[in-house]
């Protein structure tokens, strides 16, 4: 439902509620002006009519705003986020999916050697920083990701601080109570790779080394969309 259409519809709800409201006082007055003559029944009746014909309209008013035009509002504006997300997605990323995975090699705080493309395994990729709002929203999302996956062997994580140290991350883990594998990309080196600018980016590389997912900044319905993704490309391992 557009806007007009609504505006629409709440301004005829309001005219009829206001014919109702005219005809309910013309009908107490006469009511109370002819109480003893028989028109009082009929000028009650049309009085309670007329009330239920206004609480019909303010009700009927409310079920569309809260229960059509919000909802379609809603989900007007996050196409609109969404679009606008996408364009830029385009406009900042060297590797679109479908596309294959630049090699890299980084070393995290815990001494581990990660290693992409990573052949046979299902790796998840976050850039983030710690300065960085969303980044801190998405990441408590990202460990639990890592807590329900980290026992499959096919499955590999790796956060990537851009711009940090292994110091500040190592700092970062360790204050918020993160377990996932966190690692430094002090010179951008890795995230040159894969963007021009932007954080947080989340990126799922399959198996055979593709990106399958590629998305940055962060909203709620991100993590369902990767945990999905990530359902759907262990299920074609064995």
């Amino acid at each position: 439902m557009t806007s007009s259409t609504y505006s629409a519809i709440s301004i005829g709800l309001a005219i009829a509620a206001l014919v109702a409201l005219l005809v309910m006082v013309a009908s107490l007055v006469f009511m109370i002006t002819k109480w003893r003559t028989s028109s009082r029944r009929g000028n009650a009746i049309r009085a309670l009519i007329s009330l239920a014909v206004i609480l019909a309209c303010f009700g009927t008013q409310q079920a569309i705003l809260w229960w059509v035009f919000l909802p379609a509002l809603g989900r007007e504006k996050m196409a609109e986020l969404n679009a606008s997300r996408a364009k830029r997605v385009e406009a900042t990323t060297f590797v679109k999916v479908g596309e294959t995975m630049p090699g890299f090699s980084l070393t995290t705080i815990d001494g581990e050697t990660v290693v992409l493309p990573m052949l046979g395994k299902v790796v998840l990729v976050n850039f983030f920083a710690t300065w960085c709002g969303p980044c801190q929203m998405e990441l408590p999302h990202i460990e639990r990701i890592w807590s329900d996956f980290k026992q499959d062997d096919r499955f590999r994580l790796v956060v990537i601080g851009r711009e940090e140290t292994a110091e500040t991350v190592r700092e970062f883990r360790q204050k918020r109570g993160f377990t996932f594998p966190i690692a430094a990309d002090p010179e951008r080196s890795v995230y040159s790779l894969i963007a021009t600018e932007s954080i947080p980016r989340t990126l799922i590389v399959s198996a055979e080394g593709r990106v399958v997912y590629s998305n940055l900044g962060f909203y709620e319905t991100d993590v369902e969309e990767i945990r999905a993704e990530l359902r759907k490309q262990l299920g074609t391992l064995r």
